[in-house]
């Protein structure tokens, strides 16, 4: 039984993301941020504010780490990470793969998060040591160890170059992979294999607000998260790893990137 301070959370998430389609399929006015290819909309802003609104409301005294404000230090032990848009260049395009994600970390650790699919209205979420959970049925990771059988989701920030992303891909393809595939969505990425329906993601460099909800999620799911040298990843804002379905497939996969 999800606790009440958890319900809350999903709440928001869910309010975050209705925001988001309302504003779905309209023309709205590009802000840009750090480069072309990052930016947000009016949409972001005002489900970040929607969202953190509940927040501040129902946890007065944590702080805030979300994607557009930045950080509001509260010297609390609790901070949320909360991205209100995840996905903003898909939203922008109309494609319908985008969420809300919100994670709550205790010091350097997440122990909650839940992602939101606003389209489809499904909600993904986990707690620390109680499993995950799409819609309130808990999922876990399939038992695909061919990696020839294996989807695998790359995730690269902005400055990663295009000789080393098409490195990566042209190992998984070389090894005959599934498919290697680039959403642009993280915090999906890691919903689609917690629920089983890919094997495995390679995260390199992106921010914490993209990944902290998806990783307990996947983790409570059943995955292996390693980084590329293939140790145990404890501390959460670590932010270059490699998430798989299991231990076979994982060997396979660091192999390729070392």
């Amino acid at each position: 039984m999800i606790n009440k301070d958890y319900k809350e959370i999903i709440n928001a998430a869910k309010i975050g993301g209705e925001v988001n389609k309302k504003y779905f399929g309209k023309i709205l006015e590009i802000e840009g941020k750090s480069m072309p290819c990052d930016f947000r909309t009016k949409a972001d802003l005002e489900s970040e504010k929607a969202i953190i609104n509940i927040l501040e409301r129902k946890f007065p005294k944590y702080n805030i780490f979300s994607e557009e404000i930045g950080k509001i230090n509260k010297n609390s032990e609790y901070t949320f990470v909360i991205d209100p848009l995840d996905g903003t260049n898909n939203f922008v395009l109309g494609v319908p793969y985008f969420s809300t994600s919100i994670a709550l970390m205790k010091g350097q650790e997440v122990i909650f998060g839940a992602i939101y699919n606003p389209i489809v209205g499904n909600i993904y979420y986990a707690e620390k040591g109680k499993g995950a959970y799409l819609n309130g049925k808990k999922i876990r990771v399939n038992s695909e160890s061919d990696l020839k059988k294996s989807s695998v989701s790359i995730v690269v920030n902005y400055n990663f170059s295009v000789k080393n992303y098409m490195k990566i891909t042209g190992k998984l393809h070389d090894k005959g992979t599934k498919r290697a595939l680039t959403f642009w969505s993280v915090a999906l990425d890691y919903c689609l294999l917690a629920s089983g329906k890919i094997e495995a993601l390679i995260l390199h460099k992106v921010p914490l607000y993209d990944f902290a909800a998806g990783k307990i999620i996947a983790r409570e799911a059943g995955a292996l998260i390693t980084d590329f040298k293939g140790n145990i990843v404890n501390n959460d804002n670590l932010d270059i790893f490699l998430t798989t379905n299991g231990t076979k497939l994982h060997k396979e996969i660091l192999k390729l990137l070392n």
